[in-house]
């Protein structure tokens, strides 16, 4: 008999997803507000502000370890992974486009997206190996802390709007898949209006990505027009 393949839903992993949304949302919105003029913040260089935007990158690409390994957890399949993989390509694409036209200083050529789709690729052949996965986790990470040592990655001559190496992002993936072998995402949430809303946001987290900082930055800019 043929087994069912297993559900990788879990409140768990939507609730991280969710909460990563919202912190998302409230970092590009302090992005915007301190671009248009309204408020005065150093976002490249003040501790909270430099630390924020790569705990957002971790939790993302730590939920694709964990989701993947549920996903994927009798066999790969193959359909799927490369089904979810071209739809993110294809909007990591749209990005790509959207921003040279529209910034073409700061294009995002590899950014959130893209990193998602290739890391969930980098991913699969971990996903039955979590000792392996943690050991590489942390050979990355840790000099990537102590020495801000990363691996030679595409480095195009313009900055950025958002630059994510898979190296040594990768290892958020892998620590995700690590932890579901250790059944993290088996732990208990409160049932609660508040969790609700989360795994809410986490289902639509795709959506809500590609939309929010178009509304969030066209409304800023509406609004210092509005005061000119």
């Amino acid at each position: 008999m043929k087994i069912a393949k297993f559900n990788s839903r879990s409140r768990l992993i939507d609730a991280l997803r969710g909460f990563t949304i919202l912190l998302m949302i409230f970092f590009h919105l302090s992005f915007d507000l301190n671009n248009f003029g309204f408020l005065s913040i150093d976002i490249l260089h003040a501790p909270f502000w430099y630390l924020l935007p790569r705990i957002i990158v971790f939790l993302f690409l730590f939920a694709v370890g964990m989701s993947l390994t549920l996903a994927h957890q009798e066999q790969i399949y193959w359909k799927s992974f490369w089904k979810r993989f071209l739809k993110i390509a294809a909007y990591a694409l749209l990005i790509s486009l959207v921003t040279y036209f529209m910034f073409p200083d700061n294009w995002i050529y590899f950014g959130t997206l893209h990193a998602i789709a290739l890391i969930s690729l980098l991913s699969l052949p971990f996903l039955k190996r979590p000792r392996l996965s943690l050991l590489i986790a942390l050979l990355l990470f840790i000099p990537s802390i102590f020495f801000d040592l990363n691996l030679p990655w595409i480095q195009l001559a313009h900055q950025s709007w958002d630059h994510i190496s898979p190296f040594p992002w990768v290892g958020a993936s892998l620590l995700g898949i690590f932890a579901v072998h250790k059944k993290l995402h088996h732990l208990e949430l409160p049932n609660n209006a508040f969790v609700s809303s989360l795994n809410y946001l986490g289902k639509h987290s795709l959506f809500i990505y590609l939309i929010h900082q178009p509304i969030l930055f066209g409304s800023v800019y509406l609004l210092r027009l509005s005061i000119k």
